[in-house]
């Protein structure tokens, strides 16, 4: 038979005696209300008296209430815990202003850490204002600039009338007297702070401390390789024993809520079957929910309001384009994905508003053209009263008015918990007028900020059914008897937590006086009693750790002394029902090579130079989905010039630099001086090249480095040229087209050279390494020069890639003329075997029928994944459409 999570048969001769019952912690108040309220029912019970019981932290605020409305205390504008942490900011920043001595990197961390230190120093009765004290904290300079900002701060409270929940709790020791005392019983405590022990007692009558009772039953430690197979056992353990005993109440505890608690609640959809239709059928409760910040539906809201600002960010654009929550229905459209391109492919991660505010509004693609994303900033960018600042209050109006724009939360109906979510930052949006009693007017930009941080403070928490399977932190847990309960990550390393004094107090003082985190002796005892509590209360305990976290050895905590090493029940690897249906399935798989074949419409509209037919080479599923799917993996930002970039900037510069230079004579009439002149020229000329928008962007010191650079990169490529023959450049970037069958090419040769006996050789530049094997076999992976030779008017008489690299500079290439070092004429040695080409006549034979053939084969449809080698696929992108190297797996 089952158990009630909390006994409170032990509690009903406090509550005859009229004992106010105080419990460490809300769930466990609401655990008892909830208790009481069943026991009444099942009496028959029609209206009841609701029980007495409540946080601690609530009774002292409804004391402090009744002192307040009694007129034993002067009424204060109470502010909370956001306003506080802007008051702290606002103190910190005025000064490290003021003192010049000091520059914070994170004045909102440094107002946390000062927020709590002043919580604990109140909690702890410690009276900053004694000399003895602030002697203690000017030996410290951390905190002798804290005791600064402390006095600053409380200066501000008392300017404006103010205070905070907990100078509240300070103020009732001195007027207890004045109110009716009470009977209080303290449930469960395992520890009182001094400033509470201290009111309660001047508050009440009585105070009792009342402990459950029980005797520690059944404990196993469980051991994993790492924290998945962990919280794969915990939730597989919480199926079957739900399973096996639906009365019994099972508790979860995990150490680290923040990181565990979404992989564990996917585990747990996947054991109890609540992955598809069941998602909201989940039979557990969570003590903790999401920062509002996170969930979908809000996360977007504060997205779409941040373009309301000057710059923004890609990534969000990309992901606003695809929500839901906002009327952008052609966010999926093929406009859209254009122009989710062009702007990776601008490469910038950040960019002005305006500029994208243009960028979408003029995107086309056929006939298409503009984005409602475009119209949404339009319509922003014209309320002008963003622009102007305006009290917290006012700026709730402003932000709901650039909702509506972007038609905010969509017009799809809402799940429950989405609507739960909205309606929660409507309160949000209504306690955020709240920082009117702490801030002056402020810009959109800090509105948004104070908002960003009200959200992220702000937990959603589900309002769902009671269910017998609750997974909830450390201190939750703390009181509630369940039948089964499993500690998750019990490792040494965290169990106790490592002490954590705070850097604002003194650590002598912090030791002295017992205060949170101060010290390993502390964190022990902490942390004993809680596994105390745990053990005590349930007649079943699992605890578990990993052997290895983040690939370091862990240890079990010494707190589970008592517990016995014991292995799980043998489950299955997956569920009884997947396993069944995995088992009788019947897989079929389609080798669906063969697209259809390009009609003559879609072969007009087919775009590219030798880079079509390479990637046919290298892989003919490429070729279709880059050139007929116009599938392209997205760039990578860089706040650098990507290599393609680099490899663009070079060829401008050999390009202008041959337009100097022309010959070989000429090259060698140069002298050090003259060389370094026209390189510099050169380059000028590639920088020059660059759209305006990209310079300006990286900056004149970057293009300086990479002036240098690329001319240091030209100096040695000329040393190159020298120890050539006599020749003369006869062209530069020519552009030619050519015909393979039904494939119309568009291809640029980058340089044709002229030898004195009137031989061509033909050039490319390649900031990469080259090798002649790359135009060798059926399948060539470089088969631009091969192209090129075909195409360009006049028979070549020699191919060679022109290797411009730091410090490996040479020329590779073939021919039936040594037009420098590097380009060998021994085509018998090189091809025979793989191209069966004796001379250079019968090679470029060969080339020709391999490009005719690899054309055809892309005009036909032939689209295998079939890569030429493994550097075939190291930078293609696809392999998510291709599935290339996926294992195929028959059924069991």
């Amino acid at each position: 038979m089952s158990r009630t999570l909390y006994d409170i048969d032990p509690l009903l001769p406090l509550l005859a005696e009229g004992f106010v019952l105080l419990t460490p912690n809300l769930r466990l108040a609401r655990r008892i209300k909830s208790e009481w309220d069943v026991r009444q029912a099942a009496s028959g019970a029609v209206v009841w008296e609701p029980i007495a019981v409540l946080p601690l932290e609530n009774w002292l605020q409804q004391q402090l209430q009744r002192a307040v409305a009694a007129g034993l205390l002067p009424a204060r504008i109470q502010i909370n815990t956001p306003q506080a942490l802007e008051l702290w900011q606002q103190v910190i920043a005025r000064e490290e202003r003021d003192s010049r001595s000091y520059h914070l990197l994170r004045p909102a961390a440094a107002a946390e850490l000062a927020h709590t230190a002043r919580e604990t120093l109140l909690r702890w009765q410690v009276d900053t204002g004694r000399a003895g004290v602030r002697q203690d904290f000017t030996l410290d300079h951390d905190c002798g600039t804290f005791l600064r900002w402390l006095d600053l701060f409380e200066q501000k409270l008392g300017e404006n009338g103010q205070a905070t929940a907990l100078d509240g709790v300070c103020q009732l020791r001195d007027c207890a007297a004045g109110l009716p005392p009470s009977r209080v019983a303290l449930l469960d405590f395992d520890d009182v702070p001094p400033l509470y022990r201290v009111v309660v007692e001047a508050l009440s009558s009585e105070v009792l401390e009342v402990t459950s009772a029980g005797e520690p039953g059944d404990r196993w430690l469980h051991t994993f390789s790492d924290k998945r197979a962990e919280l794969q056992a915990v939730a597989r353990w919480a199926a079957q024993a739900s399973r096996d005993a639906p009365g019994c109440t099972i508790g979860i505890v995990l150490g680290d809520m923040g990181s565990e608690r979404v992989p564990l609640e996917y585990l747990l959809r996947r054991e109890f079957d609540c992955l598809g239709e069941n998602y909201t059928s989940l039979p557990v409760n969570f003590s903790t929910g999401i920062a509002l910040d996170r969930a979908p539906v809000v996360r977007d809201a504060l997205a779409a309001l941040a373009l309301s600002e000057s710059r923004t960010r890609v990534a969000p654009v990309v992901a606003l384009l695809q929500s839901r929550y906002l009327q952008m229905p052609d966010g999926f459209s093929p406009l859209a994905n254009y122009f989710v391109n062009r702007l990776f492919d601008d490469g910038r991660e950040e960019l002005e508003t305006a500029e994208l505010r243009y960028a979408a509004c003029e995107i086309k693609l056929g006939d298409d053209k503009g984005l409602l994303l475009g119209q949404h900033l339009l319509a922003v960018a014209g309320m002008r009263e963003l622009r102007r600042a305006a009290l917290p209050s006012h700026w709730t109006e402003r932000f709901s008015q650039v909702l509506q724009v972007w038609g905010w939360p969509g017009s799809g109906p809402l799940d429950s918990l989405e609507f739960q979510q909205v309606e929660l930052w409507h309160r949000t949006l209504d306690e955020f007028r709240g920082y009117d009693a702490v801030c002056g007017p402020v810009d959109f930009a800090r509105a948004l900020q104070l908002l960003r941080g009200s959200c992220s403070r702000q937990m959603s928490q589900p309002q769902t059914a009671d269910c017998n399977v609750q997974v909830l932190g450390p201190l939750e847990a703390a009181g509630l008897a369940f039948d089964r309960l499993w500690l998750c990550g019990m490792q040494a390393s965290r169990w106790p937590a490592p002490a954590r004094p705070n850097p604002f107090i003194p650590h002598a003082l912090q030791r002295r006086l017992h205060m949170p985190h101060a010290t390993a002796e502390r964190e022990w005892a902490f942390a004993s009693a809680l596994v105390e509590q745990y053990v005590r209360v349930t007649p079943t305990v699992h605890a578990s750790y990993c052997r290895q976290l983040d690939e370091v050895p862990e240890l079990p905590s010494a707190l589970l002394a008592g517990f016995s090493p014991a292995d799980l029940p043998a489950l299955p690897p997956h569920g009884a029902q997947w396993t069944t249906q995995w088992q009788q399935s019947r897989l079929e798989y389609i080798d669906d090579w063969q697209a259809p074949p390009v009609s003559a419409g879609e072969l007009a509209g087919i775009g590219g130079g030798s880079g079509l037919l390479e990637d046919q080479s290298q892989c003919p599923f490429r070729a279709f989905a880059r050139r007929r799917l116009r599938v392209e993996p997205l760039p990578t930002f860089s706040l650098a010039l990507s290599p393609a970039d680099r490899g663009s900037l070079l060829h401008d510069a050999l390009n202008a630099l041959w337009g100097d230079i022309a010959d070989h004579p000429t090259l060698l009439a140069l002298d050090q001086d003259a060389e370094a002149a026209v390189i510099a020229r050169a380059v000028q000329a590639a920088i020059d090249a660059v759209p305006g928008a990209r310079r300006r962007q990286l900056g004149p010191g970057y293009w300086q480095l990479e002036g240098q650079r690329l001319a240091a990169l030209l100096h040695q490529w000329l040393a190159v040229e020298r120890m050539r023959g006599e020749f003369a450049v006869s062209q530069r970037e020519l552009d030619v087209s050519l015909a393979l069958g039904q494939l119309q090419l568009r291809l640029r040769v980058d340089r044709i050279d002229q030898l004195p006996d009137g031989s061509r050789v033909i050039i490319d530049y390649k900031s990469g390494s080259s090798k002649v094997q790359d135009w060798l076999g059926a399948r060539p992976a470089k088969p631009q020069l091969l192209l090129y030779s075909i195409a360009a008017p006049g028979a070549a008489d020699a191919l060679a890639f022109a290797q411009v690299r730091p410090r490996d500079s040479k020329f590779v290439g073939l021919g039936r003329v040594e037009a420098a070092p590097g380009i060998s004429t021994d085509i018998g040695k090189l091809a025979a075997g793989p191209m069966d080409a004796p001379d250079w006549e019968t090679l470029n034979l060969r080339w020709r029928d391999n490009l005719e053939r690899l054309a055809g084969e892309f005009v036909a449809g032939q689209a295998q994944v079939d890569p030429l080698n493994t550097a075939s696929c190291t930078w293609c992108g696809l392999q998510a459409l291709c599935r290339v190297g996926t294992p195929r797996e028959e059924p069991a």
